[in-house]
């Protein structure tokens, strides 16, 4: 392994969003230090809370998420003692990743202006749930408040309708988005400190991090688009979710339907359309509202056909299309595993799961290595 081989990481977080940061530079090949308090990260209890039903001291899925390929340390930060042995242990790293507020790194000594001036070289990244300097910045920010609710997903996601309820989001999804984000800056840094010797403060939060993700959707909004929206009138209708006669629901993908507009209407059985001015462009679709005519007769013709009827026609066509997966569809997907996206692990409660692996590959290092995570405090005494 080459990679970050080297390069050493203090992880001082909790929970998801920040702990996967160096869940995925450990897979990269730094060496990386989880300190924990005597009691363990929070995220050591909330299985049960995201619907799992077994864990033991050494077979905890929901902690390993986020926390795999690290080296075990609990320490009480609190103490002069604990104080030293962190000094140490940063003195000899080469960045310092934490998803504490502001106020509890000051009490302890490890905000940014106190570690940058003891350890000038070290490259500090800090998860936050909101920014640093708006109202809300010393605030908790947890993915399911700062991301999901605040950045507009639970209420953007669902389908438009009368009986419109907000979305149920999937537990800690904008957790893994921000990680990669925060990956990604300290990478920057890290480049910085190799070439002239100075670290540097990297910060991301959970609510920028959803806005970014939902940058369409603002700007849209501000054109007199709405979201939530309804399939049945978006603006686009080949790019839209349609289902097939035996129930299957798929996406189609052609942004600009102008320009293969008559591809699409031969292969679905809408030929009559070729020409139709009032159809075959955009422009003129959204002006006049024909888009929702236009959408409607699409989910006829589509709903005459069984979808491996649709699967073949459009790969022939090369139109790009997708199933809409369940998470059954996932764990049972060739792709997913041929990828090393997914990866089965054994758990001595579980038997044989299936587990996510960070989404970013280096030549140097290939498929990483997975190891899982280990008791409070197991590599303390090393």
């Amino acid at each position: 392994m080459i990679g970050l081989e080297g390069i050493k990481v203090v992880d001082l977080t909790a929970y998801v969003a920040a702990p996967a940061c160096p869940r995925i530079l450990g897979e990269m090949g730094a060496t990386v230090y989880k300190v924990e308090p005597f009691v363990g990260d929070e995220q050591r209890t909330q299985g049960a809370s995201w619907g799992m039903k077994s864990k033991t001291e050494f077979d905890d899925q929901a902690y390993d998420l986020s926390s795999m390929n690290k080296q075990w340390l609990s320490i009480n930060l609190k103490t002069a003692q604990g104080q030293a042995f962190i000094y140490r242990l940063i003195g000899d790293s080469d960045i310092v990743v934490t998803s504490f507020r502001d106020p509890a790194l000051k009490r302890l000594g490890l905000d940014y202006e106190t570690l940058s001036s003891k350890f000038p070289h070290i490259v500090f990244g800090q998860m936050r749930g909101y920014g640093e300097r708006g109202p809300e910045r010393d605030s908790k920010g947890f993915d399911a408040t700062s991301y999901s609710s605040r950045g507009g997903l639970v209420m953007a996601f669902p389908q438009k309708g009368e009986h419109f309820e907000p979305a149920n989001v999937p537990v800690a999804f904008g957790d893994w988005n921000a990680s990669v984000a925060l990956t990604a800056g300290i990478l920057a840094a890290l480049v910085r400190r190799l070439r002239c010797g100075k670290g540097d403060k990297v910060v991301v939060n959970l609510y920028h991090c959803a806005v970014w993700g939902m940058s369409s959707a603002v700007a849209v909004s501000q054109q007199g688009g709405e979201y939530p929206r309804s399939r049945k009138e978006v603006p686009c209708p080949t790019n839209n979710c349609y289902r097939s006669k035996d129930g299957i629901w798929f996406l189609m993908c052609f942004g600009h339907y102008n320009k293969y507009f008559e591809l699409v209407m031969k292969v679905i059985g809408l030929e009559h359309l070729i020409g139709n001015k009032e159809y075959d462009t955009l422009e003129v679709l959204n002006e006049t509202g024909n888009n929702v005519q236009m959408i409607a007769w699409m989910e006829e013709a589509f709903a005459k056909k069984d979808f491996e009827y649709w699967e073949k026609a459009f790969k022939e066509n090369d139109i790009p299309f997708q199933k809409c997966f369940t998470m059954d569809d996932i764990l049972n997907d060739e792709e997913a595993y041929a990828n090393d996206i997914l990866r089965k692990i054994h758990y001595d409660s579980l038997g044989e799961v299936s587990v996510p692996t960070s989404p970013i590959r280096l030549r140097s290092v290939g498929d990483p290595v997975l190891f899982r995570s280990r008791p409070i405090g197991a590599d303390t005494r090393k």
